[in-house]
């Protein structure tokens, strides 16, 4: 018999846009939302299973459990089974994502015993969450690949989220030399940065930070800013800027080098990722259009 979500919610002004695209196995249901939020929207959620939310196109939300007193901004996060949690939409407008409901046995045997399934996970995402995230929302709108893919997509989603949570972990304990070169990457994603520059921030040779900077953050440093300079492109984009402009801003050489790079990073040109973005905005601001006529 397959499985059936059995969460609690009560929202306020937030609104479907289309008819949720769900799929559903014997141990789990992912559902695919794409909703309008009016300015001040909340949510108050509690299910007796875990579950895990990714939210796309960058957009952030801002969540706290039951009883805290200020949330935290999040655009993916894991609730744990029996946690109420609270949500406020941080901006006005469309929003789209998923959420993966699943079996705590069903969990358990994804992800064994070393991960921590009792503590929520808050979380600024990656482009690899972005990317088996997408693919298993195309899943949900329209089935097209062989049976297993969507549920291997899903399990695939649900050990990034957990990476990410341990990466974070690792990074809420980094020493001082490490939240020195974030912050020196992030004041200058509009130029090269090369190992030798981050290296002399953090006061090491390029051995040593490379090894160090690897061990801390779970990736090498030219990973890390590529991954910094393709968030920040998809909000330049997302506000309308051009891509000369973009590529401009985010220290590559030529739009041609960074369409390049977008692609391999987000599996879409950046063309391509504005029309889904603005056409997404599109619909939304169409059913807002229809919902004020009636």
């Amino acid at each position: 018999m397959s499985y059936r979500p059995r969460m609690k919610s009560s929202v306020r002004s937030i609104v479907p846009v289309h008819d949720v695209n769900y799929l559903q196995f014997d141990h789990m249901v992912i559902d695919h939302w794409q909703v309008e939020a009016k300015s001040g929207a909340t949510g108050e959620y509690v299910s007796p299973d875990p579950r895990f939310v990714v939210f796309f196109d960058g957009a952030t939300v801002a969540l706290e459990q039951g009883g805290a007193e200020a949330g935290t901004v999040c655009g993916a996060c894991y609730i744990p089974a029996g946690l109420p949690v609270c949500s406020k939409i941080l901006t006005a407008g469309y929003l789209e994502h998923i959420d993966i409901h699943i079996e705590q046995k069903q969990l358990l045997r994804i992800v064994g015993h070393s991960a921590d399934m009792q503590s929520a996970a808050f979380l600024s995402g990656s482009i690899e969450l972005q990317q088996l995230s997408g693919l298993l929302a195309d899943e949900c709108r329209k089935p097209r690949r062989p049976e297993g893919y969507a549920e291997a997509l899903a399990c695939g989603v649900i050990h990034e989220i957990f990476h990410l949570n341990a990466q974070s972990r690792k990074h809420d304990a980094a020493p001082a030399w490490f939240d020195d070169v974030l912050d020196h990457v992030m004041e200058r994603l509009d130029r090269r940065l090369s190992i030798e520059e981050l290296a002399a921030v953090a006061g090491m040779s390029r051995s040593q930070f490379s090894k160090c900077f690897r061990e801390t953050a779970g990736q090498p440093p030219h990973q890390w800013v590529m991954e910094a300079r393709i968030q920040h492109a998809q909000r330049l984009l997302s506000d309308g800027a051009h891509l000369s402009q973009v590529a401009h801003d985010t220290g590559f050489a030529d739009q041609a080098h960074f369409s390049r790079s977008f692609r391999r990073a987000t599996g879409l040109p950046p063309g391509q990722w504005c029309k889904r973005y603005n056409s997404s905005k599109s619909r939304a601001f169409v059913q807002d259009s229809l919902s004020l006529q009636t």
